[in-house]
C-alpha cells in the first residue's frame, strides 16, 4: 500500500511535477504529504490488527468460560452420582473388611441386610448384588479418572465431592483392587466360621472380577492416588496417616507415577505429555519432599503437626 501511494504521488500531473502555472508543490511538501499518507495507512493497519487481536482474546475468554461451565456441570453430575451410590459404597467397605469388623459405614439396617445376603450366597453362582455394587462405584471412579487424565476436569475441582469420606475408607477398596487380603485372614486357633469363609470367598470373587476388568481396576487405583495427593497438599488427613503413606511411597511412588503416565499416554489426546508431567508432579504432594523447591511433605513440619494433632486427639 505505501509503495503504491508513492507511485501515485510521483506520477500525478499536479503533484511533484510542472504545469502551465508553474511548480505546484515543492519536494519538501511532497515528502510531507507522502509521510502523512503513510501514517494514515499504517494507522489503519494497526487498527485492523488490534481489532483482530481483541476479537481473538474475546473468543479465547468465551472458550475458557465454556470449559469452566462444562467442568462445573461434570462436577455436579459426579456429586449426584456419588450421593446415589452411597449404598453401593457401603457394600464395598463391607466386602473389603472382615465379616464382623466394627468399622463399617453402613447403617445397621443396611448392615444386617448385607449379612443376610452373605449367608444366602452360594459358592455355585456369582453374587450379583456384590458385583453390581463394585461395578457401579468402580465404574464411576474409572470414568472420572479418565476425564481427569484427558484434561476435561481438574482434581482440585472434584476432590471436595469425595474428600476424606472416601480416603478414610480407602483401604477396603484398595484391598479389593490389589487383591492383597491375606492380612484379613487371621482367625486364630479356632479357625474361620462359616460366615467368614463365605465372606472370604465373596471377596475373592470380586477381586477376580476386577482383575478381568483391568482398565477399571487400574484407573481406580490412579484415582485414589490423585485424591490422596490432593488431601496431602491440603493437609486434610491426620498427620500420622500422611507420614505412614509417605514412607510407603518412598518405595512405591515411582511405580504410581509410571502407572499414571502410561495411562495418560494410553488415553492420548492433545497435550498428553504435558498433562502426564503435571499429574505425576501432583502425586509428589503425597511423598517426602526431595529438595526445598520441589513439591512434597516436609518431615519437620509433619512431625510438628503430628504432635499437635495427637495432643488435640488426647484432649477430646
Amino acid at each position: 500500500m505505501p509503495i503504491a501511494v508513492l507511485s501515485i504521488i510521483g506520477h500525478h500531473p499536479r503533484i511533484g511535477g510542472e504545469t502551465d502555472g508553474g511548480k505546484i508543490m515543492t519536494d519538501a511538501e511532497l515528502t510531507a504529504l507522502a509521510t502523512i499518507l503513510l501514517v494514515v495507512v499504517g494507522g489503519a493497519q494497526v487498527g485492523i490488527l488490534s481489532g483482530q487481536r481483541q476479537r481473538q482474546r474475546q473468543r479465547q475468554r468465551q472458550r475458557q468460560r465454556q470449559r469452566q461451565q462444562q467442568r462445573l456441570g461434570w462436577a455436579e453430575m459426579y456429586r449426584r452420582r456419588w450421593t446415589e451410590l452411597q449404598g453401593d459404597w457401603a457394600t464395598i467397605v463391607f466386602l473389603g473388611r472382615k465379616a464382623q469388623d466394627y468399622y463399617q459405614i453402613a447403617h445397621h439396617v443396611k448392615l444386617q441386610e448385607l449379612r443376610e445376603f452373605l449367608r444366602s450366597s452360594s459358592s455355585d453362582i456369582a453374587s450379583s448384588w456384590a458385583q453390581a455394587s463394585v461395578r457401579n462405584v468402580c465404574g464411576m471412579l474409572s470414568d472420572l479418572c479418565s476425564r481427569i487424565l484427558q484434561g476435561h476436569i481438574k482434581i482440585d475441582e472434584i476432590y471436595p465431592i469425595f474428600g476424606t469420606e472416601l480416603l478414610r475408607q480407602g483401604a477396603p477398596l484398595r484391598t479389593l483392587l490389589d487383591g492383597n487380603s491375606e492380612y484379613l485372614k487371621c482367625y486364630g486357633s479356632i479357625g474361620p466360621s462359616e460366615e467368614e469363609l463365605r465372606h472370604d470367598r465373596l471377596r475373592s470373587e470380586i477381586t477376580t472380577w476386577l482383575v478381568c476388568h483391568d482398565g477399571i481396576r487400574r484407573r481406580c487405583l490412579i484415582m485414589i492416588d490423585l485424591l490422596w495427593a490432593e488431601a496431602a497438599r491440603l493437609e486434610d488427613l491426620p498427620p500420622y496417616e500422611l507420614i505412614t503413606a509417605a514412607d510407603a511411597k518412598a518405595r512405591s511412588g515411582h511405580l504410581n507415577r509410571a502407572r499414571l503416565s502410561a495411562e495418560v499416554r494410553r488415553l492420548g489426546g492433545w497435550g498428553a505429555r504435558r498433562r502426564a508431567r503435571h499429574l505425576t508432579n501432583t502425586l509428589r504432594h503425597a511423598e517426602w519432599r526431595r529438595f526445598p523447591w520441589t513439591s512434597g511433605l516436609n518431615k519437620k513440619k509433619m512431625k510438628k503437626l503430628d504432635e499437635e494433632w495427637t495432643q488435640r486427639y488426647l484432649n477430646t
